[in-house]
């Protein structure tokens, strides 16, 4: 077993302004530049810190008149959202001499990539986590923020090579159909909303894995917890963005200090400083579990079960709207023969159906899911209490 890849976002110290709840100055916005892409954190540190996907960056950026950006730019010609109108200049502009003060940026916020060997093969698990951003350049503060996350798992006799793990880091930045970063980021702009004065603001402050779940994890997370954090965190998040429509403010997790800086492909470095939220969730992994279901010539049946706390409240007043344990289970099949099984990508199946089948309850969905799968008594009024709470931050 061994590490492939790990990188980390760690975000600079340097902004000077602070996020808040009210945005007056955005309300009657109709115009937003798109400035195309950004690398999180320390421009001189991203290609140690992204190393697979600042290789594709460099190599796109090697053939005249191509880039991130360009390919955003572009391909963002399409994107229609009646609340505001997307200016792609035909070169990237100088947001210094620009006087448009809202730009969205497509920020890249940690790439992961581990490799592990299970007896006859090699299992790849590739994440790349990001930011639909909108903020004001001026004022250097977040308008809008919505996350992305994607995600694939590869199984190869032997290790997979350079070349390969680059091609699947590319896929899941550039490819327009599926669940690409950038076809994520071009979505997430066309239902986007600018917010009203008095709009109060989400985020995920805390994302944990207790000690008894970070166990039955890849060596190489256990031993950086940090990126378990930022994983779960960025995994909710875009999850929540996704299903509900809701703007997520970039959590703390991960972020040095509450502050997040980026340099765009032009040049410009931007620095912005990330606010508490008016309203916070703090996720915890407690334990998993992995139980056998049926066994027959062709395979083993197995539920993968995750157990989760969720807590959502507002902190001012210190009141809770979701306080609750959850579970759920996702079934996989093991096939026969098989010497060494992969649990971490059936873990990881039974977290994000935890998260999806939220996310649907939040929307009105059956509530049978949630009431078996909840602590509380009373989360159908939790999740009520939260639904209304959530709608207007939209």
């Amino acid at each position: 077993m061994f590490l492939k890849r790990v990188a980390m976002v760690f975000v600079a110290v340097v902004a000077v302004v602070t996020v808040t709840g009210l945005f007056p100055q955005t309300a009657s916005a109709s115009n937003i530049a798109v400035a195309g892409f950004a690398f999180a954190g320390d421009a001189g540190t991203a290609k140690t810190r992204f190393p697979q996907s600042y290789a594709v960056y460099e190599r796109m950026r090697a053939t005249p008149g191509q880039s991130f950006s360009r390919l955003l730019v572009d391909r963002s010609a399409a994107v229609k959202n009646p609340a505001f109108e997307l200016m792609a200049p035909d070169k990237m502009m100088n947001l210094k001499a620009s006087d448009q003060a809202l730009m969205t940026v497509l920020v890249l916020s940690g790439e992961t990539i581990l490799t592990e060997n299970f007896g006859s093969y090699y299992k790849t698990f590739v994440n790349l986590r990001g930011e639909a951003l909108i903020f004001d350049f001026k004022s250097k503060t977040v308008v809008r923020s919505y996350p992305i996350n994607a995600a694939l798992f590869d199984a190869t006799p032997v290790p997979p090579s350079e070349a390969r793990i680059g091609r699947f880091v590319e896929e899941l930045l550039t490819k327009e159909e599926g669940k690409g970063l950038f076809t994520q980021y071009l979505n997430r702009l066309a239902s986007a909303t600018l917010p009203a004065p008095g709009t109060r603001t989400i985020q995920v402050r805390k994302a944990e894995m207790a000690p008894e779940a970070l166990a039955l994890m890849p060596e190489a997370l256990r031993s950086q917890p940090k990126i378990i954090e930022s994983m779960l965190a960025d995994s909710f998040g875009s999850v929540l963005s996704a299903k509900a429509g809701v703007p997520v403010l970039p959590s703390g997790a991960g972020h040095a200090m509450g502050t997040m800086a980026m340099r765009l492909e032009n040049g410009d470095d931007v620095q912005l400083k990330i606010g508490e939220g008016d309203y916070l969730f703090d996720i915890k992994i407690n334990k998993f579990a992995k139980i056998k279901t049926a066994e027959t010539r062709v395979g083993t049946s197995y539920v993968y079960g995750a157990y989760a706390n969720i807590h959502f409240f507002e902190p001012t007043l210190n009141t809770d709207y979701i306080n609750t344990d959850l579970k759920n289970g996702e079934s996989a099949v093991v096939p026969a023969g098989l010497v060494s099984t992969d649990d971490f990508a059936a873990y990881q199946d039974a977290i994000r159906g935890m998260f999806l089948k939220l996310a649907d309850a939040f929307e009105g969905a059956d509530p049978k899911w949630v009431t078996t799968a909840a602590s509380a008594k009373d989360i159908t009024k939790q999740i009520e209490a939260t639904r209304t709470i959530l709608k207007a931050s939209k």
